[in-house]
């Protein structure tokens, strides 16, 4: 068989005249292009090359999205020994004006979308002497023209196909020279392994500049008789349309859309009643069982329903271009999917290793394809070294740059600069970019892949990358930094406003777990997403690029703060000024104010701060205004975004209104307001029977749990009033804390005590019954802090008693933490006695940095009741500057001296 793309797709052609090549969606409908239709086009676009002077060697620039005419393009210059330059038609225009003066193109074929880039093209690049769009009657008339097989071309299998740039990981592309055989010899190495078949139909998304979609999605399937598809568009419902209208067999993207699959999949199913999601789990972790032991699949067709959105048909998902979330993988597999994994470089045509469709490991690209090596080279201690390769598909060198090509074209082994280890069985696992180890001051080697890789598995942040800073202190001297993008549907959905105090907390965690040379020191949040190269790797250069100096300076910077057209509209606009003006009063901020800016980080506006902001707006406008509508605001952007339809029409901007800033003494006016009617109906003041009997039980069975696992122990119950109010605050150490004090009440069950709750933990069916038993108030003091507080005044004020846990998060180390100002407002307004308690030994037992309990005793110890007024002096000689803060200093004194009496 010969070498060259032009043989090999001419026996295709004579091989499969009449079956579908191309299948693509137009305005009717869908049309196809039969093999022979193909050819038929690449012939006479051949000799219309040939017509305008184009001859073997000389250069020419694809610029198109992915379309039908692509094929046709290609094939038509290879065959007559021209060079491809697939080039990006999104990227800059300088950008494509360096390709093409480097790689010194004489044509340039492109289509209408991107005719922005044809002026420039015209005028900037010398070589160019002709450019052809796609959709123009010129192009339309040459595959009109009677053509002939002209016989050989006459093009070997060493010439140059093609010259792809590599936008990458690192600053300087590079234009890498793939010949005919190197892209043939993959497509071979592929086929063999049973990637593609004659009856497969592969849907093409990925852009086709790029070697890995070049080659997967359309030089393979074409060489050996399958069909692509192309959608209507790059829409997801297109997509998805063309996955099943258009009988689609195998699908190949990229780990980000893998990842987008599996969460909206995890998305359909947590919206399944429990218990019935239990039992659902539960049959297909069975499914997924019998599937390891037997190689059977029939989650495939019991969870047909599932499958039917891909299409009846999808055999294969491929993965490749960066790493595949084990996660995701692992999840896919479970719900009957196969998603296979790839790895590879431009340099190499593209693809080294592949999964075994029958042996799949989750977490390795897989082994090497035939007529490929791969070994590790310059292992450490655990076995951890540079991955490199030879075989017939490593190019033939980067375009004019002989020196580059030494450097990673060593003794016929291609140096890959990706760093891995090889197991037992030989399959290939990633660890990195040996480019992006960072060595630290002391010497020691990190890898920040794993870094990013066990932060983000516990936060719930969207982006990260970690990069290295030098301290402060000295420029020797270097310390790990993240920038980390969150996850804003995760804060909305859980009613959380405190971006940096969550990923801190989670952080903080992960932190503890790690080795201290892979601990992060400090991180950077941003709402903007990383920059990533089209195959969805970070650009850890330009990440650092950007974000390092505002690392070492440990604050955002304003110049940072981009402001869009939109923005200066939206601050144009009456009410938007009045927002930023009084935002600008209420923070003391003395910059300008832009939409773009974070409440809590960039303005210091935390939950209290919400309120006050609330209550001002509230006054400006003369309406009144949800909690929900500053509570669940990230920016100032979504702020006037989420006033703007309740506004008043003709709303005037008078910049020296009355002063509206929230005074300390109107807290007692606003408490006394009644809570929402969905909050007041969780609260039971007067349980029943079956209450106080449920209620009972559940108190029972863990007063006995706790007795004999923990060797639970109680003090200072003669210390609990015997009416209230008071409020028990506690030293917030464990998951077990509320459990712990509801068991140690003296007479309990105690229905007249109340313990708040972080309200998304009870919005399950089964555990929203159980809230009126627990005498639980599901409500969350961040983003609706202000409707706790009511919902707390209202029950001490009707004669009732709290728990509360004033730091709000659990300790990370055992000691007591901060107390929230929101508990000073409280006990100083309701005027209830403060009862401290101490839990012992349960910081132990379960810490929130543990996923299961540890046997360990615990004893809770009850402290003398104290009143606000009494607190308020112990804090005022701690130095507070105002009751709200003393009340909370002298508590937490009187908390800390009890937990260090022994």
């Amino acid at each position: 068989m010969t070498k060259d793309l032009c043989g090999r797709f001419k026996e295709a052609v004579r091989g499969f005249p009449d079956d579908v090549a191309v299948r693509y969606k137009a305005a009717g409908g869908w049309s196809d292009i039969t093999y022979s239709e193909l050819g038929g086009n690449v012939d006479a676009l051949a000799r219309f090359l040939t017509g305008t002077g184009i001859r073997k060697g000389d250069r020419v620039a694809i610029l198109c999205e992915n379309r039908p005419e692509w094929p046709i393009v290609f094939f038509a210059l290879v065959s007559i020994g021209a060079v491809c330059v697939p080039l990006n038609p999104a990227t800059i225009p300088a950008e494509v004006e360096s390709f093409i003066k480097d790689s010194e193109c004489r044509m340039v074929f492109t289509d209408e979308r991107s005719t922005s880039l044809i002026d420039d093209i015209r005028s900037k690049c010398a070589s160019v002497e002709n450019v052809v769009s796609v959709d123009s009657d010129v192009f339309r008339k040459a595959l009109s023209t009677a053509a002939r097989d002209e016989g050989p071309s006459g093009v070997s299998g060493d010439e140059a196909a093609c010259i792809l740039y590599t936008s990458g990981t690192t600053a300087v592309p590079k234009g890498v020279v793939l010949s005919h055989w190197n892209l043939v010899s993959n497509c071979e190495s592929l086929y063999k392994l049973g990637m593609v078949t004659r009856e497969d139909s592969v849907v093409s998304i990925l852009p086709l500049h790029h070697t890995y979609p070049l080659t997967a999605t359309m030089i393979l399937p074409i060489l050996y008789g399958a069909r692509i598809i192309y959608s209507e568009s790059m829409r997801p419902e297109d997509i998805s349309e063309a996955m099943r209208e258009g009988g689609g067999t195998i699908f190949i993207a990229v780990p980000q859309i893998f990842s987008l699959f599996n969460q909206r999949i995890a998305e359909a199913f947590r919206k399944i009643p429990f218990p019935v999601n239990l039992l659902f789990n539960f049959v297909v972790t069975v499914l997924s069982k019998i599937r390891e032991k037997t190689g059977l699949n029939p989650a495939k067709y019991l969870l047909g329903f599932l499958h039917s959105k891909f299409g009846r048909s999808m055999r294969i998902f491929v993965s490749g271009g960066a790493k595949l979330d084990e996660n995701v993988a692992r999840d896919l597999y479970r719900f009957g999917f196969t998603i296979l994994e790839g790895y590879g470089l431009t340099e190499t045509a593209p693809v080294l290793t592949f999964t075994p469709p029958n042996r799949p490991k989750i977490g390795s690209v897989g082994l090497p394809v035939p007529d490929v090596q791969v070994k590790v080279d310059n292992m450490d201690k655990d076995g951890i070294g540079e991955v490199i390769a030879r075989g017939p598909n490593v190019m033939q060198g980067y375009y004019k740059r002989e020196d580059l090509t030494r450097e990673s074209i060593k003794d016929g082994w291609f140096h890959t600069g990706d760093l891995g280890y090889i197991d037992e069985e030989g399959y290939l696992f990633l660890t990195g970019r040996l480019k992006d180890v960072i060595v630290l001051s002391s010497g020691v080697n990190v890898y920040p892949e794993e870094i990013e890789e066990a932060y983000m598995k516990e936060a719930p942040v969207r982006e990260m990358c970690v990069f290295e800073v030098p301290l402060k202190e000295g420029k020797n001297i270097t310390e790990l930094w993240a920038v980390v993008v969150p996850d804003l549907e995760f804060f909305r959905k859980y009613g959380e406003i405190n971006l940096r105090a969550v990923i801190k907390e989670r952080f903080d965690n992960v932190s503890r777990s790690l080795p201290g040379h892979m601990r992060l020191m400090g991180f950077t949040i941003t709402l903007d997403e990383l920059p990533r190269t089209l195959l969805g790797k970070v650009k850890r250069f330009a990440v650092r690029e950007e974000y390092a100096s505002k690392a070492v300076e440990e604050k955002s910077s304003q110049a940072s703060k981009e402001v869009t057209e939109d923005d200066m509209e939206m601050m144009e606009t009456p009410s938007g000024r009045i927002i930023m003006d009084h935002l600008k009063k209420q923070t003391g901020v003395k910059r300008d104010i832009v939409p773009a800016d974070l409440l809590e980080l960039d303005l210091g506006i935390d939950s209290l701060g919400r309120v006050e902001l609330l209550s001002g707006l509230e006054r400006i406008f003369r309406i009144d205004i949800k909690d929900e509508i500053v509570g669940n605001a990230f920016t100032v952007r979504d702020l006037i975004t989420g006033l703007g339809p309740l506004l008043p029409d003709g709303v005037s901007y008078k910049p020296g209104r009355e002063d509206v800033t929230f005074k300390p003494a109107e807290w007692k006016e606003t408490l006394e307001e009644l809570p929402e009617k969905k909050n007041l109906e969780k609260i039971d003041l007067s349980p029943g029977f079956w209450t106080w009997l449920g209620c009972f039980i559940f108190v029972a069975i863990h007063y006995m749990f706790f007795r004999v696992f923990y060797s639970l122990k109680v003090e200072g119950q003669q210390n609990v009033p015997e009416e209230g109010p008071y409020i028990l605050y506690v030293n917030h150490t464990s998951y077990f804390d509320g459990f712990l004090v509801a068991v140690s009440m003296p007479r309990f069950p105690k229905l007249d005590l109340f313990f708040v709750g972080f309200r998304p933990y009870f919005t399950v069916p089964v555990i929203r019954n159980l809230v009126r038993i627990g005498r639980i108030i599901p409500l969350d003091f961040s983003s609706h802090l202000l409707e706790a507080l009511k919902s707390c005044y209202y029950v001490l004020k009707n004669g009732r008693n709290l728990c509360l846990f004033p730091e709000g998060l659990r300790t990370l180390d055992g000691n007591v933490g901060r107390f929230k100002k929101g508990f000073g407002i409280l006990a100083k307004e309701t005027g209830a006695k403060l009862v401290p308690v101490v839990l012992e030994g349960a910081y132990e037992a379960w810490p929130r940095t543990d996923k299961f309990p540890h046997r360990h005793p615990i004893k809770v110890r009850f402290g003398k009741a104290i009143t606000p007024e009494e607190a308020e002096r112990i804090g005022l000689g701690l130095g507070a500057q105002d009751g709200y803060e003393a009340v909370c200093l002298g508590a937490r004194d009187v908390l800390v001296k009890l937990k260090e009496k022994q």
